[in-house]
């Protein structure tokens, strides 16, 4: 959970660079925790998905309010791996996405880069 909330605490810093492990851990406990509010809405406020007039406010809530963190974590991820953070437009297309995802996948440089020293936690 560390990481989660560390994704948090850095959620205006768009420099410098993040380890896999924190990067996959953020995305882990989003997963999670996307899971967790899908099903309150379901069982506890009766959001319907198949219905286009039904709303799950949890989910719609939280996607909200890690959307500026998990970008700003995806990018210094890129960082890590020497890529521009202009690289997350990929995720615009679909080929893209697969992109972005085995650059997330890939090691960082273990030395200094452009974007600055490695990750420390």
């Amino acid at each position: 959970m560390k990481y989660f909330f560390l994704a948090f605490k850095n959620w205006n810093k768009f420099k410098g660079r993040s380890n896999r492990p924190e990067f996959w851990y953020f995305a882990l406990f989003y997963v999670i925790i996307g899971i967790i509010t899908y099903y309150i809405d379901v069982l506890f406020l009766g959001y319907n998905p198949i219905d286009p007039t039904s709303f799950g406010i949890f989910q719609a809530s939280f996607n909200l309010i890690v959307l500026i963190p998990s970008i700003s974590v995806t990018i210094r991820r890129l960082h890590d791996v020497n890529k521009s953070g202009w690289n997350l437009l990929w995720y615009l297309t679909i080929i893209g996405t697969l992109y972005i995802i085995y650059l997330n996948i890939l090691k960082g440089t273990d030395d200094d880069n452009k974007y600055g020293s490695p990750s420390t936690l």
